[in-house]
């Protein structure tokens, strides 16, 4: 029995690693070509107190020098950079904030806000409030990429990135 389970632990210790490397190879392959990765780390759907809703944490990697087109949200989004500086400029909704954290169990340091028409340049270890609809762009300044975690709650169905059509 021991024997076993030593075999179905190497068996998935190997998938995970094939896992693992395939998708770094894909990562690359996808960052190479300029644009972001999206991985959808976890989901709920329809999670305690969230009926009707899908709570996700995604992880989005942008490369170096890479503008995103204006773009909402159909729900409330909150996001930490990790890596890089991101320059985030709101064009039409409400404020976002950006906020620096502190120590666990204390309230995150209150930054400024980005209101409609301001740009501010995000940088690693800030995280944003993106409130629903708020219209916004954002641009990787410099050629390091940025890693942003993300965690979203959309109702069902949503898609997680709208485009928003700039009026001129």
């Amino acid at each position: 029995m021991h024997h076993l389970r030593t075999r179905r632990t190497l068996a998935l210790l190997v998938v995970l690693i094939v896992g693992v490397v395939g998708g770094a190879s894909a990562t690359a392959a996808i960052m190479r070509a300029g644009a972001p990765v999206r991985e959808v780390l976890v989901q709920s759907t329809n999670p305690q107190g969230g009926d009707g809703r899908t709570l996700y944490l995604q992880r989005v990697t942008i490369p170096g020098n890479t503008p995103l087109a204006a773009h909402t949200h159909a729900g409330t989004q909150i996001a930490a950079i990790t890596t890089g500086t991101l320059r985030y400029t709101v064009i039409k909704g409400k404020p976002v904030k950006v906020l620096k954290p502190n120590a666990l169990g204390t309230k995150p340091e209150f930054i400024r806000t980005i209101k409609a028409g301001e740009t501010y340049d995000v940088k690693a270890g800030y995280s944003v409030i993106e409130p629903a609809g708020t219209a916004h762009k954002v641009q990787v300044m410099g050629a390091t990429e940025v890693v942003i975690y993300v965690a979203s709650l959309f109702t069902n169905g949503e898609p997680v990135s709208i485009p928003y059509v700039i009026a001129s």
